[in-house]
């Protein structure tokens, strides 16, 4: 994608935490076969996205990002937050034979394993996108999806996680999920920060079909790539 993605931003509102849940149990236990379900639109802006300093960063993106920029190979049960947020993401995987997935959620305490009952959580997975209500069984928003060809530039040479607590801060930071195309980074402008992830191959393109997931302490938007644009095609406010 040459540019442009969609933002959310101040229309989303804090929802009350309610009780919480842990999050590999509520993914373990959602159904195939997801529902679109409408909601009232949010307020969007559609900014610009630089490659240089986006996710699909070109070949010489480590001069342009600095040498400070992180970048995190994650294996299986390594997490990484958001820094100044409740926004956690976890590597899973169901078994040794399995790919691995990630799975991001606000969490109740940053880093945390559970969520509040009825905020939203994103999986993601080479083989497509899913959203699931915490505290159900059943997906509410489910795609498939292809994988790019390659593995994301950058991801051979980041640092190993290892066990480590990370914190993203900056747009030029990076997490890869170790095994897959999934890469992520901070979006928006503090406090008000997000995760945004989506799937790209070693050409450091967006292609056509691909879903971008951006998941806040407020909520969640999946878009996808149609045409060099982002395209809302899920939006959710946590707690509703």
């Amino acid at each position: 994608m040459n540019g442009r993605i969609l933002a959310a931003v101040a229309a989303f509102r804090v929802a009350r935490s309610g009780d919480d849940t842990d999050l590999t149990a509520n993914l373990e236990d959602s159904r195939e076969g997801a529902r679109f379900r409408r909601m009232r639109p949010l307020v969007l802006v559609l900014v610009i996205f630089a490659v240089a300093a986006g996710l699909a960063a070109g070949a010489g993106s480590a001069r342009v990002e600095g040498p400070n920029a992180q970048r995190v190979l994650l294996q299986t049960n390594d997490r990484f937050g958001i820094a100044g947020t409740h926004v956690t993401c976890r590597v899973t995987r169901k078994a040794a034979n399995f790919a691995n997935r990630l799975l991001c959620y606000r969490a109740t305490t940053p880093l945390g394993n559970r969520a509040p009952v009825k905020s939203y959580a994103v999986d993601l997975g080479e083989a497509g996108v899913k959203v699931v209500r915490v505290g159900t069984r059943q997906a509410v928003f489910e795609r498939p999806e292809v994988a790019p060809a390659g593995r994301p530039v950058g991801s051979a040479t980041a640092s190993a996680a290892l066990g480590r607590r990370i914190q993203l801060k900056a747009h030029t930071d990076k997490a890869f999920v170790a095994g897959t195309n999934i890469v992520c980074r901070p979006f928006g402008t503090a406090p008000k920060l997000s995760v945004l992830c989506v799937l790209i191959g070693s050409d450091n393109h967006i292609h056509d079909g691909t879903f971008l997931a951006l998941l806040s302490d407020h909520g969640v938007i999946v878009a996808a790539a149609r045409n060099g644009n982002p395209v809302t095609v899920f939006q959710r406010v946590h707690g509703r």
